[in-house]
């Protein structure tokens, strides 16, 4: 029997690859790498009070070895002095680097809210072809750590633990009781969850919006009582990834330089004026740095919906020269008992070439909706 719950997730963020690792007991998780063994630490001393790790490697030592170990030893008992720790076990993962220069094959799904069958049959469009995935924002829910292992569990069913994959916060995962534990799962740059990445000869930026409303909104007919009751500072954190923005100097690869998002920064609603309308000045500033380093294109979620959205479309809310593509889709959605089921749900297949991408909005099923959209870059 696997030590493991499920197979592991290997996370792009930055250079690197940070690898989630999620066993049935307490213990030490490492990832064995051509004989060099990597660990989860805090200043030195190996984290084993949890049943998950997650491990930093260098993307090019990874790609360069195609394949890891897991090993794992189970704390039964860890003391002062003469700590009792099992035996170790070992699990075997081949690893698939992204080393095209065209043709390369990226899956990209959103706002699945718990839908996992028919998002999992969605993410196989490409199958063995798929070369990256990512998972951008709202895949499942934050308030226990069931949820956590639910949406792990989803994300590597579809991975296996041996396609890169890039994983974003949506508004969704910043709700919950356990919502400020979110950076212990998922890829972060320290406490923050925008930083950029390389991976192959693809290069970009991931943003974070965080909630999708003023931290002080109001609705729900409640005038004294917001509806986040005081538990966030988006605005600070916005204006702190702006100015972390202004210190991002990329040297750009051979193929369009890519920005993801769950909720678009230019366009966060469509429906001008209502309560996601916000941060106009904040979000034309983070713009200015986007259109600075040279963003050929964004991928985003959130509006459940699947389209582009070119520089000169009406509904556009801050100008920008790039276009958007909302790649989720929920459709014949149910409301039971049980909560929700989805009849349809559409993510984005995209195949990048250096100087064009090609689009296509794909359901459960596989079929295409409406047409393959080639947007020259």
């Amino acid at each position: 029997m696997s030590f493991l719950k499920c197979d592991p997730i290997v996370f792009v963020i930055e250079n690197d690859y940070e690898i989630l690792v999620v066993g049935e007991k307490k213990g030490i998780f490492s990832i064995n790498v051509q004989g060099k063994a990597y660990y989860s630490d805090n200043s030195g001393v190996l984290n084993s009070e949890k049943n998950f790790a997650k491990i930093r490697i260098p993307q090019k030592v990874l790609d360069r070895a195609k394949k890891y170990f897991v090993v794992f030893r189970e704390a039964i008992d860890r003391k002062g002095y003469f700590s009792i720790m099992g035996e170790p076990e070992t699990l075997k993962y081949s690893f698939k680097p992204l080393t095209k220069t065209e043709n390369i094959k990226i899956y990209h799904i959103a706002d699945v809210h718990y839908c996992f069958d028919i998002a999992t049959k969605t993410a196989s469009y490409f199958g063995d072809d798929t070369d990256l995935f990512i998972f951008n924002g709202d895949i499942g829910e934050v308030e226990t750590e069931e949820h956590y292992l639910a949406t792990i569990k989803f994300v590597a069913e579809i991975t296996k633990g041996n396609i890169p994959t890039i994983y974003t916060r949506g508004n969704h995962d910043a709700r919950g009781k356990l919502a400020e534990y979110f950076t212990d799962y998922y890829p972060a740059n320290g406490k923050n969850l925008y930083y950029t990445f390389s991976v192959g000869c693809l290069k970009g930026i991931v943003l974070d919006c965080g909630e999708d409303k003023k931290d002080d909104h109001h609705d729900y007919n409640y005038p004294n009582l917001s509806v986040y009751g005081g538990v966030n500072n988006f605005s600070d954190y916005r204006q702190r990834e702006y100015e972390w923005l202004k210190t991002v100097d990329i040297e750009k690869g051979s193929l369009p330089f890519l920005a993801i998002s769950h909720i678009s920064p230019v366009m966060a609603t469509n429906r001008k004026g209502s309560a996601g309308d916000i941060e106009h000045v904040c979000y034309s500033a983070w713009n200015e740095e986007l259109e600075r380093l040279g963003v050929k294109y964004m991928l985003c979620g959130h509006l459940h919906d699947s389209y582009i959205v070119e520089k000169d479309d009406e509904r556009n809310i801050i100008p920008h020269t790039y276009p958007v593509i909302f790649g989720s889709r929920l459709s014949n959605v149910k409301y039971e008992k049980d909560g929700m089921k989805c009849g349809q749900f559409f993510g984005a297949a995209i195949i990048v070439n250096p100087n064009e991408i090609e689009v296509a909005f794909t359901d459960n099923e596989h079929k295409i909706l409406d047409k393959v959209h080639v947007i020259k870059i």
